[in-house]
């Protein structure tokens, strides 16, 4: 019989895989996907200061409030699944995780963002299957929320039943949630019991709420540029919702980078103009980098004091 010591977990194993290709990939990747960043910025950059000219320097500051905002109730949502599965995890342990995911997740693949989390996740104590499971959930429902929020731009692409397709996981967990559980009970006993449906649908909840401000702040944008009259409320937040989701789905496009802003053009485009739409999701995805970027300064900032104080 193997010992515990001689027992390795395959997550183990694919993780420190990628451990050392991503001492090689990280560095590449970063100076590819900057090259590609300035470069939009270069190319657009006479549309992007007429776009920030017009939206002013307060309307601006109340974007990156809310944006803000909406990166705190993400932490929140995601505190509320571990704190259901019966974890003992505060709120600053779920915002310096997110945040440090999230400089991971700028790696091409997505891969990275979940690994990290993952790592994360474990040395605070919850359980390699538990932590796999809680990214698995926190990214369905934020997805769903997204879908749902993006619904009016997905059917433009999509049509209804691709979009409806896109909702059926969720509704699947949520109507199936106790036999799911049973279902780990039995192939995972060591793990913890699944989130309550009470828990699912608050954080559902909430993930609509992040969905409608994140995209109600591009919206803003939008009208503050020239759009305002020309296409509908609704279409514009679902067209923003809908490019990130694409974005996000997209393989090897770090954080959605072009894929997002393309799909934005493509179902906004016909309105007031494609090098006009793309210079206003250039700008507010400027602006969302850098509300994250304050926020990953400021854990490496805290998380550094605190390594300081142990030594």
């Amino acid at each position: 019989m193997q010992t515990n010591q001689q027992r390795v977990h395959p997550g183990s194993k694919i993780i420190q895989q990628l451990k050392k290709w991503r001492s090689i990939l990280s560095p590449v990747a970063a100076i590819i996907i900057l090259g590609i960043f300035l470069y939009w910025i270069w190319n657009y950059r006479e549309i992007i200061r007429s776009t920030f000219n017009e939206v002013g320097i307060l309307r601006i500051v109340i974007i990156v409030l809310l944006i803000w905002l909406s990166l705190i109730l993400s932490v929140f949502t995601f505190t509320i699944l571990i704190r259901d599965k019966g974890y003992s995890f505060t709120f600053i342990d779920g915002y310096h995780s997110l945040n440090l995911s999230q400089l991971a997740s700028m790696v091409p693949g997505k891969i990275w963002g979940f690994a990290g989390l993952a790592a994360l996740l474990w040395s605070k104590g919850i359980s390699k299957v538990d932590s796999i499971l809680i990214i698995f959930l926190n990214t369905l429902i934020m997805l769903s929320a997204c879908t749902i929020v993006g619904i009016s731009g997905l059917i433009s692409i999509l049509g209804w039943g691709y979009t409806i397709i896109c909702l059926l996981p969720f509704l699947f967990l949520l109507v199936g949630r106790d036999w799911l559980d049973k279902i780990r009970q039995k192939y995972y006993p060591e793990s913890s019991h699944l989130p309550s449906t009470l828990a699912l649908l608050k954080v559902l909840f909430l993930g609509i709420v992040i969905w409608i401000i994140v995209s109600s702040c591009f919206t803003w944008l939008f009208y503050a540029s020239e759009g305002r009259g020309v296409v509908p409320f609704w279409i514009v937040t679902g067209a923003y919702a809908a490019g990130y989701l694409g974005g996000y789905l997209s393989i090897l496009a770090p954080s959605g980078l072009g894929v997002s802003e393309g799909l934005v053009t493509l179902i906004l485009g016909p309105y007031i103009g494609t090098d006009k739409i793309m210079a206003v999701a250039i700008s507010f995805r400027i602006i969302h980098t850098i509300v994250i970027w304050f926020n990953i300064l400021i854990t490496i900032i805290l998380t550094s004091i605190q390594a300081r104080k142990k030594i």
